[in-house]
């Protein structure tokens, strides 16, 4: 279908420029015809039998009288099959007559020639016709093209042959039925370029009245044909003799028909344009009828009319009313290119101001002749040649400051109030220089550019690689990429944008943008850089931008361009900066966010920056660490040299505790920062403290299952021993001396039991339930239970802190309550007072004091209790030998014991290890300065009192907080 319609549209080109090349052929030897025509001989001649006689003599300066026969013209007889044109020619010629009987020699000089400047300029103008057809030939070729190109083909014959009456010969009758057919063809063809253009009347496009087309035609060639039969053949066809009634018939039917023509195709015409059509289509009607109006109206009031009515008009009006003829094809191409249609009223603003200025130039010339030629006498010609000259140029030079002053006065009236607005444009390139955010610069930009020039619709794309941005959203409208806009656009000043395009066809960019109003696009672009696209829709009067209206854009945008790249640039540096500013932020925040002390020292091992972790590791504020020598934080301690290594350091801070740190330096990179170095800091005391829990739960595990292995083992021959040594001494007299020996084996059955239940004790893990216990009451109860022991090893005991109060008003001391099990409290307790009672009782045995207890007392101990805010602390002090340097660090070891060979089995001191552990407290021991061992003992306050019940500590009726 495309290729059919390809060499359809290559056929119907060809057929029209073969056209055009006969209409011009025939135009030209038509032309050279009337051209000869303008030079006469000013002779009439008649042939006679003699020869050519002359009748009468029209040419002054001719030597030729009425009556004289010719003989020789140049020396030369006259042939005698010549026509009397060229009997003498239009030239200057030597001619012997015979003159009353006698010859005689003669000069002819033919009458100066009469030109004809109307039809000069008609030819002229038929010229400029069949260019403006080739050029929109050339450009477009559709139905309305062809037609428009034909109307030019007739238009221009029409006007460029001109007919001779009566023919002479074949040439005559040719140029004459030429004539008629073009003069009969031209009002149909421009009829139908009415009904079509710029669009199809609705009854043109209906099939039934499609036909009348060809029947417009019918009329005129039927007309064509009797003039063609009376001329060529005498009527003997089907027009019969030519008389002077038929002539005057067809004459006036010639003119009615072209009359009736005339008339519909103004009503056509006025029809189109009362069709409420898109603007487009309103102006291009505009011009064709602005065309016509200015080229045919001076031809009809000067010359039709006159000529109609027999009134010979002279040549100088004739030359003026067919020159305006050429604004017709001209304003007809205008509309089919739709070549600025909305430039009317700029066109007519700058007509005018060319046609005033060369007015009132021509005034002043003629003023200037006038005072010159009455105020400067003859005599002195070389006065007045420079003073015209001089006044002359003195015009000249005013004729432009008098074309721009009319300019501004009709440009002021022209726009009216819009005129301030407009100007204000100009002005805004320098103040968008100035405006460094984006979007408001182009916001303002949209705003002034639609106050001034009163548009509907702007936008404006940005482009940002390969997406363009709109300022103001369209949600209609898909993401546009920068290649898809054509680069026509780019390439111009301005590109209008159409919204039409094949049936079926995928909408590119310019269709999508026209089909949401916008009418222009002015690509912005600085350097070759591609900035943006400005998009201007109809005004509010539905017309769209002309092109004073685009160029007036296009002097804005070469500075908003270049103002929003300046914004653009300061934009990515501000987005850069922040990128910068939330990163630095990023890294602060992660530093801060870490649990270990990070800090940065310069070469001088100054504190320059530190984190809130090393700050608070270390017991410092923030702004006390900046400019500190790191050897005033970490006093004792140095950094590691190395990169790669890492120092484990014991640091005891500022409230006594004891902390494990790991510290590693690292060199800061970069030339500026080269004896800058990072030091870490992690505290490592939670890990090492969970790390030794771990062994010590792997240990108890391993002992658990050894325990339960002898247990299981050893339990067993135990029971059995003791059973049978039970049954011997059951029948072994008391005198009998193995009945002691069989009591030994008895005791050390028991103590080998006693040893197995106090591993399997020592391997549970569970934990019970914790329960508020009161901690003075239980330490008093298990020391009561050793009153006995204590007693026999002469051991006093002092109660201190809390425990050592007096009892209140109702016989109650402040009780303490910590959170444990009461019957393993009291275990630990037993334990701890035990174990100083048992030293203190091999310390007096060292001294050789009697086993009894007579003699001065072993020793003393001293059961403190205190409380702060969330713990509860009992220290046991005794004045005996203490613990040996080697044994202290295990002394919560099992099978760890300072008196095995007095039965001790080390497992005392591990299982109350264990027990306060599962409490969450703590068991610590330590030689005093002044002697002896103390035992420290920490469990976390109870948060509420026990309800009231029958036990020993004689609580409330109710619970109560424990501050």
């Amino acid at each position: 279908m495309l290729l059919h319609h390809a060499v359809r549209r290559r056929l119907v080109l060809g057929v029209l420029l073969v056209a055009t090349a006969l209409v011009a052929a025939v135009g030209s030897f038509s032309f050279a015809h009337r051209v000869q025509g303008f030079r006469e001989s000013g002779i009439e001649l008649a042939r006679g039998a003699e020869g050519w006689r002359v009748t009468a003599v029209a040419a002054p300066l001719s030597e030729l009288s009425p009556g004289d026969l010719l003989v020789l013209v140049d020396g030369l007889e006259i042939p005698p099959r010549v026509r009397e044109a060229e009997v003498l020619g239009v030239g200057e010629r030597e001619v012997v007559v015979i003159r009353s009987g006698e010859l005689a020699s003669v000069r002819h000089l033919p009458p100066p020639p009469r030109i004809d400047v109307a039809y000069l300029l008609l030819a002229g103008i038929a010229v400029f016709y069949l260019g403006i057809g080739i050029y929109t030939l050339l450009r477009t070729v559709d139905r309305q093209t062809c037609l428009f190109h034909l109307w030019c083909l007739v238009s221009a014959t029409l006007y460029v042959v001109s007919p001779e009456i009566p023919f002479r010969d074949s040439t005559g009758r040719f140029y004459y039925g030429l004539d008629q057919a073009v003069r009969l063809l031209l009002p149909p063809l421009t009829l139908h370029f009415f009904l079509v253009f710029p669009r199809p009347l609705r009854q043109v496009r209906s099939g039934a009245l499609r036909l009348l087309i060809p029947a417009l035609y019918a009329p005129p060639m039927a007309l064509l044909a009797f003039l063609l039969d009376q001329m060529l053949t005498g009527g003997s066809l089907f027009a019969g003799p030519a008389t002077a009634l038929s002539i005057r018939v067809l004459d006036r039917v010639e003119l009615a028909l072209i009359a009736l023509y005339v008339v519909a195709a103004v009503l056509v015409l006025i029809a189109q344009g009362l069709r409420f059509e898109p603007k487009r289509e309103e102006r291009q009607l505009l011009w064709i009828a602005l065309g016509l109006a200015i080229g045919y109206l001076p031809f009809l009031a000067l010359h039709a009319v006159p000529y109609a009515a027999g009134i010979e008009t002279p040549q100088l009006l004739r030359a003026l009313a067919v020159a305006p003829l050429v604004l017709v094809p001209l304003s007809f191409a205008w509309a089919i290119l739709r070549y600025r249609l909305w430039d009317i009223s700029v066109i007519l603003r700058d007509l005018a101001t060319y046609a005033l200025t060369l007015s009132l130039g021509g005034f002043g010339f003629a003023v200037l002749s006038l005072l010159v030629q009455r105020g400067i006498p003859d005599s002195l010609a070389v006065a007045r040649g420079v003073t015209t000259v001089a006044g002359g140029l003195l015009i000249a030079g005013l004729l432009l400051p008098t074309k721009q002053g009319i300019g501004a006065t009709l440009e002021r009236l022209h726009y009216r109030g819009a005129l301030t607005r407009r100007r204000a444009l100009g002005e805004l390139g320098e103040e968008l220089l100035l405006e460094r955010d984006l979007e408001q610069l182009c916001r303002a930009l949209l705003f002034r550019l639609e106050e001034a020039l009163a548009v509907e619709r702007s936008n404006l794309f940005l482009v940002r690689g390969e997406a363009m941005t709109p300022v103001s959203p369209e949600p209609d409208l898909e993401p546009l990429r920068s290649s898809e806009i054509d680069s026509r656009i780019w390439g111009n000043e301005y590109f209008h944008l159409e919204g039409v395009g094949l049936p079926g066809s995928e909408p590119h960019a310019e269709r999508r943008l026209a089909a949401l109003g916008y009418r222009t696009a002015f690509p912005l672009s600085v350097r070759s850089r591609r900035i943006g696209l400005l998009l201007l829709g109809d005004k509010a009067n539905g017309a769209s931008l002309s092109s004073d209206d685009a160029m007036l854009v296009r002097q804005l945008l070469n500075q908003a361009a270049l103002a929003i790249e300046n914004a653009q640039l300061i934009e990515h540096m501000q987005q850069q900066l922040q990128e910068v500013v939330e990163l630095k932020q990023f890294n602060e925040e992660i530093i801060e966010s870490s649990p270990a002390g990070i800090a940065v020292l310069d070469g001088d091992d100054r504190v320059l920056t530190a984190n809130l972790a090393f700050a608070a590791l270390f017991g410092f504020e923030r702004a006390a660490l900046r400019r500190r020598r790191i050897d005033e934080v970490l006093p004792g301690l140095d950094l590691p040299s190395s990169e790669s290594s890492l120092l484990d350091t014991e640091y005891v801070d500022g409230h006594g505790r004891r902390r494990q740190l790991q510290i590693s330096t690292a060199g800061l990179l970069g030339e500026r920062r080269q004896r800058m170095k990072v030091v870490v800091v992690n505290d490592t005391t939670e890990i090492r403290e969970m790390e030794r829990a771990l062994q010590e739960k792997e240990r108890l595990a391993t002992i658990g299952l050894m325990a339960a292995g002898v247990a299981h083992e050893v339990n067993t021959p135990l029971t059995g021993i003791s059973s049978y040594a039970q049954m011997l001494l059951g029948s072994t007299p008391p005198s009998d001396p193995r009945h002691e020996l069989l009591r030994k084996v008895e005791r050390q059955t028991f103590r080998a039991s006693n040893i197995v239940n106090r591993l399997l004790e020592f391997s549970r893990s569970a934990r019970p339930d914790p329960e508020p216990v009161p901690l003075i009451a239980v330490w008093r109860e298990a020391v009561d239970l050793l009153d006995t022991p204590l007693q026999k090893a002469a051991v006093e005991v002092r109660w201190a802190g809390r425990a050592g109060a007096t009892e209140g008003s109702r016989g109650e001391r402040e009780e303490i309550y910590v959170n444990a099990g009461s019957e393993e409290l009291q275990q630990v307790a037993t334990n701890l007072v035990l174990n100083a009672c048992e030293a203190l009782d091999e310390q007096r045995s060292c001294r050789g004091q009697d086993e009894d207890g007579a003699g001065e007392s072993a020793g003393t101990i001293t059961i403190t209790v205190q409380a702060d805010e969330h713990t509860a602390t009992v220290w046991v002090d005794d004045d005996g030998p203490g613990i040996s340097d080697e044994v202290l660090p295990r002394i919560f070891h099992p099978f760890v014991s300072t008196k095995t060979e007095r039965g001790g089995t080390g497992l005392g001191l591990a299982i109350s290890y264990e027990i306060v552990r599962r409490y969450d407290g703590s068991l610590s021991a330590e030689n005093r300065p002044q002697g002896g061992c103390r035992f420290e003992l920490q469990l976390p306050l109870a948060a509420r009192r026990p309800r009231a019940s029958g036990r020993r500590e004689g609580a409330g009726d109710e619970e109560e907080v424990v501050h």
